[in-house]
């Protein structure tokens, strides 16, 4: 019965520890996902903003001039490609599989994959669909902007009307939902319409510096560069929305099995105490015998 109890007051003291743990990480958890929902208006802003800028360029330029930017013309053929935010640290449940499923739930031939975020790289290379590209995932909104640089820079190396360059790139990314589990995302990313662009153009004709192709093709990056930051801080969100809610259900068992264990401690202490009742009893009826 002492080894019993030894045993369990040891799981007592390494289950407290791990509760420590998963406190700490859910704090963490939380902290960061109301920083990224909180920069999320700010990189929808300036997405918004770089659309106008867009539309007010566009309206520069000749009546003729029709179709896309970076990535070819519309109906062509070309590559396709994805990039795919994942998350960059575990405990996010299963998370990081649905992302990679709604990837491989394409037809086949299977996009060209530019992945951010190391267990999304993993993940595909323990599936033999290792990326063309990959980046460590932005941990915290702060460096979501950074992240989104290297991205666009690796991404425009791989689009062009070249044979073999990529023509369409769409994004897939998770969204943070109040209390409920992310979503998986899908967005067009290239290449940009320009006839979309020039039905919502400004009704003044902005004053310029640059010839109007020049600008537009300049906008046009500053634009790409917009999206990505918002999907990536989107991702940020839901990353640590999905560790918060794994977290939270985790605190949940340890709190369950802590009062199991700490309820048989308490009946193992209760059945030694009784025991050493018996036997002192026994001891005094022995001795008043004798």
């Amino acid at each position: 019965m002492t080894e019993r109890l030894a045993d369990i007051e040891a799981r007592l003291a390494s289950i407290t520890e791990l509760q420590d743990v998963v406190g700490a990480m859910r704090s963490i958890a939380a902290a960061r996902l109301q920083q990224a929902v909180g920069a999320l208006a700010g990189t929808r802003a300036y997405a918004e903003v770089v659309a106008g800028a867009v539309a007010s360029a566009v309206a520069l330029l000749p009546e003729g001039r029709t179709g896309d930017l970076r990535g070819g013309e519309r109906g062509g053929g070309g590559g396709r490609g994805v990039v795919l935010f994942c998350p960059e640290h575990g405990f996010t449940g299963a998370f990081t599989e649905r992302l990679v499923e709604a990837v491989f739930a394409e037809p086949e031939p299977l996009p060209t994959l530019l992945v951010v975020g190391s267990r999304g790289a993993a993940l595909l290379e323990e599936r033999g669909r290792a990326p063309v590209w990959s980046l460590p995932m932005a941990t915290q909104p702060a460096a979501v902007p950074t992240t989104a640089r290297h991205v666009a820079d690796a991404l425009f190396d791989q689009v062009g009307s070249a044979p073999g360059r990529l023509r369409r790139v769409d994004m897939v990314y998770g969204r943070h939902h109040g209390g409920g589990p992310p979503t998986i995302e899908r967005r067009a990313l290239l290449p940009i319409d320009v006839d979309r662009f020039r039905r919502t153009g400004a009704a003044t004709v902005p004053l310029t510096n640059l010839p109007p192709g020049r600008l537009v093709e300049r906008l046009a990056e500053e634009y790409v560069l917009a999206e990505l930051a918002h999907a990536a801080m989107e991702s940020v969100a839901a990353e640590n929305g999905a560790r918060l809610a794994t977290m939270q259900s985790a605190r949940q068992n340890i709190a369950q099995t802590l009062e199991t264990l700490q309820s048989a401690e308490r009946r193992i202490r209760q059945e030694q105490i009784t025991a050493e009742l018996l036997e002192l009893v026994t001891g005094t009826e022995a001795l008043n015998g004798a």
